[in-house]
């Protein structure tokens, strides 16, 4: 953690609010790295930016997604940063292997950015109901609105940490 985090009261802060419990860290990094750099400073930006304009927050939440880079990493990553793009782009003809519950999610969020795009809005009737201020969290076979993204990615640490 110091080679991220130089300053030692840093480090030594963030090794306890994340504790490993085996001799692979490699879970607890990813967590770190995901909390702090993506999912904390992204939930403070949609909660500033929700005082002034109407926002629409997401969680892509699926785990299994197709990786965007050749190799295994060497730990589990989760739903790692931009792991969501398969599900809405071409990304320069590369097939897109998903399951048929992948597919559904892929075509429920096309749906939800294309109404964003046309109307300022991404609800519709056929849509789990999307509100505003509360991230979406998007999985396969489960779309709902999550209210445990704040705590889930310790942003109460992390926003005090800095």
């Amino acid at each position: 953690m110091a080679a991220f985090f130089p300053a030692p009261r840093q480090a030594k802060a963030v090794v306890r609010a994340y504790p490993v419990h085996t001799t692979d860290g490699g879970p607890v990094f990813g967590a770190v790295i995901g909390d702090a750099d993506f999912a904390c400073p992204t939930t403070l930006t949609h909660t500033l930016l929700a005082a002034h304009v109407p926002v629409w927050a997401y969680e892509f939440a699926d785990e299994h997604a197709p990786p965007l880079t050749p190799g295994a990493p060497p730990f589990p990553l989760g739903a790692p940063h931009a792991s969501e793009l398969p599900y809405l782009f071409d990304l320069g003809g590369r097939p897109r292997d998903l399951t048929p519950a992948q597919h559904r999610l892929a075509n429920t969020m096309i749906d939800y950015w294309t109404r964003f795009a046309r109307t300022a809005n991404p609800n519709s009737p056929s849509s789990p109901h999307w509100p505003r201020r509360t991230p979406l969290s998007l999985a396969p076979d489960h779309i709902a609105p999550t209210h445990t993204a704040h705590s889930r990615h310790r942003c109460t640490f992390w926003n005090t940490l800095r």
